[in-house]
Parts: structure tokens; sequence; C-alpha cells
């Protein structure tokens, strides 16, 4: 699974590190793979700075070529089982149609279950999510004696990234980030969890029942944002936000998000700030904060939302004016004309004339 990268693109040093260790660690020789792919001898020295940027081009023809040595999509640093190449990307698809984030999380868990069962594995008896009294839900990952490596600083890696990667695709479908409350790790704590702290940015839970992360269980009822077609962009681009960019954010822009949220039809009524909030899962204080980071507001963004739609439609022969004042959702046409000169100091029909002139 290659990834789309420009010459800007890098990656710290300690991701290609932990590759070429997860290859370390099931007989190949480290030295020999450095050599064949025309590396430095001396990348895996302690010399070298871990947080050193390497071309993420590099950090993908090392990848690629170690899933084809291992044939095993996680690289032998997840599961005990090899993942088949291209085992992501079906599990996505199986998920990609569900309605809601709730169906996505219980449709995985059946994909993963049927992969069991194929593979000749025991039945896992767990329940993916463990509603909890207050309003939260505990999503249970797999647990730790499922993954490859056992108490070793590979464990504490398979495990964190397995979660933040499953969280962070988690986040793409639905359009906008899921905060954290908690994360559960079987695990005793390590000597330094500052690494993990970094992953999560939220208390961590050591010696846990479970492996898993809590977060509000009203994300589980939002809609998923996505289709086939995105979601083909979203895989060319998945090996270097899932896998190597622990600090990459996988929610877009605040206004794509809102944007899918009102969609194409403006003939309705617009949501309010308070109905967009609710439905990008933050309070009211947030969403205007994020805006004000990009340097708008809501009444902008709302603005220009049927400024957009307003220009495209009146791009339309066809479509009489008064036509498209119904489909931008105004009750009467005046009210049409004055909001389109205040957007672009032009009325609709000065408008359309100048697309002739």
């Amino acid at each position: 699974m290659p990834i789309a990268v420009d010459g800007t693109d890098t990656v710290p040093l300690k991701y290609l590190r932990t590759l070429l260790r997860a290859a370390g660690e099931q007989g190949y020789d480290t030295d020999t793979i450095i050599s064949r792919l025309g590396l430095p001898p001396t990348l895996m020295e302690a010399t070298s700075d871990a947080n050193t940027p390497v071309a993420a081009a590099t950090y993908n023809r090392v990848y690629t070529h170690l899933m084809s040595l291992l044939q095993d999509e996680s690289l032998g640093i997840s599961m005990r089982q090899p993942t088949p190449s291209g085992s992501f990307r079906m599990l996505a698809l199986y998920v990609i149609h569900c309605g809601t984030l709730e169906n996505a999380f219980l449709r995985a868990d059946e994909f993963q279950t049927f992969c069991r069962q194929l593979a000749g594995l025991p039945a896992v008896n767990r329940e993916p999510l463990r509603y909890l009294e207050d309003g939260r839900v505990l999503h249970i990952m797999p647990d730790a004696s499922e993954f490859a490596a056992q108490n070793t600083e590979l464990a504490w890696y398979s495990i964190a990234h397995t979660m933040a990667v499953w969280r962070r695709f988690s986040s793409w479908l639905i359009g906008t980030s899921i905060d954290l409350h908690e994360v559960h790790i079987q695990l005793p704590e390590p000597a330094d969890p500052g690494y993990l702290a970094r992953i999560f940015d939220c208390p961590l839970l050591f010696d846990s029942e479970h492996n898993g992360f809590v977060f509000d269980a009203s994300y589980l009822q939002a809609p998923l944002m996505h289709d086939e077609e995105s979601l083909k962009a979203f895989l060319r681009n998945a090996p270097f936000h899932l896998l190597a960019n622990s600090e990459v954010e996988s929610d877009e822009g605040i206004v794509a998000q809102m944007r899918r949220v009102v969609g194409i039809d403006l003939s309705r009524d617009f949501p309010s700030v308070v109905d967009m909030a609710e439905r990008l899962h933050m309070s009211v204080r947030t969403l205007r904060r994020r805006l004000n980071e990009v340097g708008t507001t809501y009444q902008e963004f709302k603005d220009r939302t049927r400024c957009d739609a307003a220009t495209r439609l009146l791009n339309r022969p066809e479509l009489k004016i008064n036509a498209v004042a119904v489909l931008l959702g105004f009750d009467e046409p005046s009210a049409f004309h004055r909001s389109f000169k205040k957007w672009t100091g032009l009325t609709p029909g000065e408008y359309r004339q100048s697309l002739y002139t």
C-alpha cells in the first residue's frame, strides 16, 4: 500500500527504525535489508538523533519492501497471525457504507471475527463496545496475548499504534477527531510512558482488564461522511497517516467538515451554530474557537457556502433567478437579491449578465 508523498513529506527516523527492528525480531538481518535498499549503514546506530527527519518516500520504500518480505501488512508488529496484504482495504470497504460509527465498530468486529475463523484461530468472546454509566463508552481492542510481541518495547509499540490507527481511521470516517477520555492498557506501566502520552494526550490506565480507549458515547451516533471514492484517496495515504505519523490528526479542516454536514441541498433550513456543534460532537465554544483559528466565523461560513452555491446555480442558464432563490432556501426572491448583492456587489441578474459579456 504505497504512500502518496511529495518532496517535502518527512517522518522521524525512529519510525523507520521500528520497522527495521520488527523485521530483525522475526529473523531477518537488518544490515542486509539496509544494504539492499541503499540506506546509510549507520541508520540503526544510537548516535543518530531518533527524531531526525527522513523523507517519507524512503519510509514508503522500506515499508513496501518489508511488507513483501514478511507477507504481512502489519509487518509483524501487531497481531500474532500475519495480516495478508489488502486486509485493511477490505475492512475499510466493509464498513464504509455503515450508517453510523457504532455500526462501523460492530461490523469491523464481525470482519475480524470472520478473518480469525478463516485462519483457524479460536473465537474471542469480546464485546467491542462497553457502555459506561457516565455517558461514555469503552471501545475494547484485541487482548495483549493476541499481539506478536510479548514483554518487549515492541509490544508497547504494537498495542499503542493499533489503538491509535483505529482511532484515527474512526475519526476520518465521521469527519471529526474523536477526543479520548482514557486509554486502557493491559501491560504494566513502562519506565518512560512519555511516548504513549504523546500519542493519546489523555490519562493512561495501566494493568487494565482490557486494551481500549474511552470516549463520549455520542460519537457513536455520528454519521459516516465518506464513500468509496473518498476512501480510495484515503487509502493511498494510509501508511503515512496511520502508521508513520502519530502527530498528524486524522480529521480534515473544520470548514470541510461543516460543508459535509450541510451537504448540497441548501433549500432546507441552514443548521444553527448550536446544531452544527452538536453534529460535530463539540461545544459551540470549541467550534467558534476552531473557526477563529482559520480566520472565519460561522456567519461567514454560512454566507460563503450560500454564495458559492448561488454562483454555481446562476451559471445554469436554464434556471430562472427565482428558482435559484428557492433552491438556496430563500422564502422571498427579494431577500436573495439583497443577500447576493451583499456577498458579491452585484445583483443576481447583473452577475448572470457578466457571464456573457
